[in-house]
């Protein structure tokens, strides 16, 4: 198994094109979060590629979390079977663009549904149970967390995918902007993998 820091881009791609996964050649982007094999939750550390082709090809390399914070582990949501743990996979056209809980400007969760583990046991271990899968809408956002730098999720995720750094996050979103003013196209595909696909 490959090192995070070890992981490129033609590495995420070969294991996109494993799975069957659509890898777009064109203008549309290509958002795709890689989940550390490390179960403890809090920390941003994940990664997230995105790359699409306009005349040339422009790539970004970002610091995520795809999982959620301690708080979250340990407050699920009301009227919930336990925390949202995205479920590995390709969403196809699941994120548009929008606010964020009407705080800041990011990718929303109003395209298509998704499936999430659901984490009910309150400790620190991220379980992603096979047998506790629901799949509906859910407001899995890809989103920024701390305004500051800090390593600590907590409160930041309740099972969104969210970036560690704010200004990256938001050049981004008006990278995103600018290509959908464009192209004219309002849905953006999201794919998870893992760390544990790179052997």
């Amino acid at each position: 198994m490959k090192q995070m820091h070890d992981i490129g881009l033609s590495d995420v791609i070969n294991v996109m094109i494993a799975k069957g996964y659509t890898v777009n050649t064109d203008f549309r982007p290509n958002i795709v979060g890689i989940r550390n094999a490390n179960r403890q939750s809090n920390s941003y550390d994940d990664i997230c590629w995105v790359w699409w082709t306009e005349g040339k090809q422009i790539v970004h390399n970002y610091t995520i979390t795809t999982n959620p914070g301690y708080y979250y582990l340990q407050n699920p949501i009301a009227g919930t079977d336990g925390t949202a743990i995205l479920v590995p996979g390709q969403y196809v056209g699941c994120w548009t663009l929008g606010m964020h809980r009407g705080k800041q400007f990011a990718l929303v969760q109003h395209g298509a549904m998704v499936s999430v583990y659901r984490d009910a046991n309150k400790d620190t271990v991220l379980d992603y149970n096979p047998q506790k899968i629901d799949t509906g809408w859910f407001g899995i956002d890809g989103h920024f967390g701390s305004l500051g730098d800090t390593d600590v999720v907590d409160r930041f995720s309740a099972g969104c995918q969210v970036w560690r750094y704010h200004e990256a996050h938001q050049e981004l979103m008006q990278d995103l902007k600018a290509l959908s003013e464009k192209h004219k196209f309002t849905k953006f595909t999201y794919t998870l993998i893992q760390q544990e696909d790179f052997v």
